[in-house]
């Protein structure tokens, strides 16, 4: 993989050739120090205050590189609304989003909570963008202002309690480890300047982890992919904030099976630029996002380990048509058709219905999870 061209459809404005130019002195100088583990390589290219990705204006949307679901439309949030209402009045408590992002999630989450008079006694948006955390205090002053006393937007995880911890889309913004395969365990993938001066991915020492958390897969030699260690330190950040309750998180990817199948010998990761997805981390380094796909089996294992109880896994659609999704159409005959293309975008298994999943941890609490009544995966994470 090159980092010293960019392919045609990388057209770039002059704002964003200078900050390219400035990114890619900045990155240079790093490696000119040694090779960079792919994990710090993505950490710095995506979330560094300089010269990180989601230190750019246009992110989400369609001016943007992608669209997520809580942007799609509000029944995402008025879904798991249903969801958490049942929760709140058995135990009360406060959300945690982790992620929050721009905030619409949580203020459409609000709103819903709101007319069903289940509100938290506090929410907290959690993101670590200064400028995503703006746009969200801003959202919350203009359309929820009489619920802003209960919103804390923070950029770290607080020292409170949480009856609910919630997080779309952030398990594969986490900084990945790559590895490459070679006579049985797994090496990682480092960043460097081959001898032409080029960014490119060289072979480094044994990955331990990601060996132990292979070794019963036979992976042959070559097979690149990645693993997620620092998902570990998030769910024991989100599993210490809940004495009673539900963590539920939101992404695509597939159980480890289907993951490291070994016909996907070059992983998952995946990057987007101006809505065009392509599969290269070292061009438009902190003008791209970069994802990988999650190991919802590894996730799984991770939520165990901190001794919560899995309380289901399944897909985005399954859960969403479980909560009755749609059931509140607007009168408005144009606002039900948009609201009727949304859901379907939501739900149908070649949209996102099937490629999001949704898995769900419990601690000391009794409420059925109504999201997972028509279809539970959980036995497909052995």
């Amino acid at each position: 993989m090159s980092g010293s061209s960019l392919p045609a459809w990388a057209t770039l404005s002059p704002p964003e050739k200078t900050a390219l130019a400035h990114n890619e002195q900045i990155l240079d100088a790093r490696l000119a120090q040694g090779p960079l583990a792919f994990a710090d390589y993505m950490e710095w290219a995506l979330y560094d205050d300089e010269c990180g990705y989601y230190a750019r204006r246009e992110v989400f949307g369609a001016r943007g590189d992608y669209i997520t679901a809580p942007l799609l439309s509000t029944h995402l949030a008025r879904a798991l609304a249903r969801q958490w209402a049942p929760i709140l009045a058995a135990h009360g408590g406060s959300i945690m989003e982790a992620g929050s992002g721009n905030g619409q999630l949580a203020v459409d989450t609000l709103k819903a909570l709101g007319l069903a008079r289940r509100l938290p006694e506090r929410y907290w948006m959690i993101e670590r963008s200064a400028r995503r955390r703006a746009e969200a205090q801003e959202r919350v002053a203009s359309e929820i202002p009489q619920w802003a006393d209960r919103v804390s937007v923070v950029a770290d995880w607080p020292d409170a309690e949480a009856s609910i911890v919630v997080a779309n889309e952030i398990l594969d913004a986490l900084p990945a480890a790559r590895f490459r395969m070679r006579g049985g365990r797994a090496h990682t993938l480092l960043v460097a300047r081959d001898e032409t001066g080029v960014r490119a991915f060289t072979e480094g020492a044994e990955d331990t982890f990601a060996s132990a958390a292979l070794s019963d897969l036979s992976l042959v030699d070559g097979y690149e992919s990645e693993t997620l260690p620092r998902a570990r330190d998030f769910l024991q950040k989100a599993s210490e904030r809940l004495a009673r309750g539900v963590i539920l998180l939101i992404d695509y990817g597939f159980p480890r099976a289907e993951f490291y199948h070994p016909e996907r010998r070059q992983g998952t990761l995946m990057c987007h630029f101006r809505q065009h997805a392509h599969t290269d981390p070292l061009i438009l380094p902190g003008l791209q996002d970069i994802t990988v796909h999650v190991d919802f089996t590894a996730i799984a294992r991770a939520g165990i380990a901190q001794g919560l109880d899995l309380a289901g896994y399944t897909s985005q659609g399954a859960f969403l048509l479980a909560l009755g999704i749609g059931e509140d159409m607007p009168g408005d005959e144009r606002e039900a058709l948009l609201a009727r293309q949304a859901i379907k975008r939501l739900t149908l298994p070649h949209e996102m219905g099937e490629l999001f999943k949704i898995i769900a941890f419990e601690r000391n609490q009794k409420i059925p999870l109504q999201g997972f009544h028509l279809l539970d995966r959980s036995r497909s994470l052995a």
